[in-house]
C-alpha cells in the first residue's frame, strides 16, 4: 500500500530496507495497541526461586509486552495437578504489600502450595513474575497469557507478527493500519507534509482501536454464551395430562 502513493514509490525516496524497518515498527506498535497478538506459554517451576524472568536474559515467555488479563492472566498448577487461580487460591500483591503484609517473606521456606504472586523488577531491570513461598519442586507450573510483540517481518512475502508464510486471517482487516503507520511517519520525516502525516496518523489509530475492540470479542465469547444459556427456559410441566 505505500508504494501505491506516488510520493513513495521509488527506492531513491525511501529505500526497501528503510520501508521494512518502518512496517515492523508498525506491526510491533499495533501489537500493542491493538493486542494483534495474544500468546500463552507455559513454564514449570524451579526449586527455591523466587522469580521468574519475563522481559530480559533467558526468559520463561517469548517476546513478552504485558499479561492479558481478560484471557486469564496467570494460572497456577499445583504439584497434584490441580489448577489454583487468583483470587480463589491465591492473590496478586506487589512487593511493597509482601513487606508490609508478611515480614520476612523472602527469607520463608519453599512450599508448592502458592500463596501469593507479583509483578517487579529485579537487580538487572528485568521484568519478573515474582512468587511467596519460593516453590519447592519443579513439579508445579505457570500458565501466562500475555501480549507478545511478534516476530519483525524479515522477507516481502512473510505476514506481520508471524514472520511466516502462514496469515493470521482473523486479522486481515486490520493489516492495513501498518501501512498507516508507515505512511505516516514517512510525511513526517520525508515529505514534512504534517496535514498528511496527521491523516494517516488519525487512520492509523483508529485501526489499531478498531484491532482491540475485536479482539476483546474473542475474550467476551463467554459473556456472549452465558447470555445464551440465560435465554434457555427449562422444560418444566406442571399437573398431568
Amino acid at each position: 500500500m505505500v508504494r501505491l502513493d506516488p510520493l513513495f514509490n521509488s527506492t531513491d525516496v525511501v529505500s526497501d530496507a528503510d520501508l521494512n524497518t518502518l512496517l515492523n515498527e508498525g506491526a510491533l506498535d499495533m501489537a500493542y495497541r491493538g493486542a494483534a497478538l495474544i500468546l500463552s506459554a507455559t513454564f514449570n517451576t524451579v526449586a527455591s526461586t523466587q522469580r521468574y524472568v519475563l522481559s530480559g536474559a533467558s526468559p520463561k515467555v517469548s517476546n513478552f509486552l504485558e499479561i492479558f488479563w481478560d484471557a486469564g492472566g496467570v494460572i497456577y498448577t499445583n504439584a497434584s495437578g490441580k489448577v489454583k487461580t487468583h483470587p480463589n487460591d491465591w492473590q496478586f500483591v506487589s512487593e511493597a504489600w509482601l513487606d508490609l503484609h508478611v515480614p520476612g517473606w523472602q527469607d520463608a521456606s519453599a512450599s508448592d502450595v502458592l500463596q501469593y504472586a507479583f509483578i517487579s523488577y529485579d537487580a538487572s531491570g528485568y521484568l519478573s513474575l515474582g512468587v511467596h513461598p519460593k516453590s519447592s519442586t519443579t513439579t508445579p507450573s505457570f500458565k501466562i497469557y500475555y501480549l507478545s510483540r511478534g516476530t519483525d517481518m524479515s522477507a516481502d512475502a512473510n505476514y506481520p507478527w508471524t514472520n511466516s508464510t502462514t496469515n493470521l486471517v482473523h486479522l486481515d482487516p486490520f493489516q492495513k493500519g501498518i501501512s498507516f503507520y508507515a505512511l505516516w511517519r514517512l510525511h513526517e520525516l520525508k515529505t514534512k507534509m504534517q496535514a498528511e502525516a496527521d491523516r494517516y496518523m488519525e487512520k492509523y489509530l483508529a485501526t489499531a482501536l478498531e484491532m482491540r475492540q475485536f479482539q476483546m470479542k474473542v475474550m467476551s465469547a463467554e459473556i456472549q454464551g452465558l447470555t445464551m444459556a440465560g435465554m434457555t427456559q427449562p422444560g418444566e410441566t406442571f399437573g398431568s395430562n
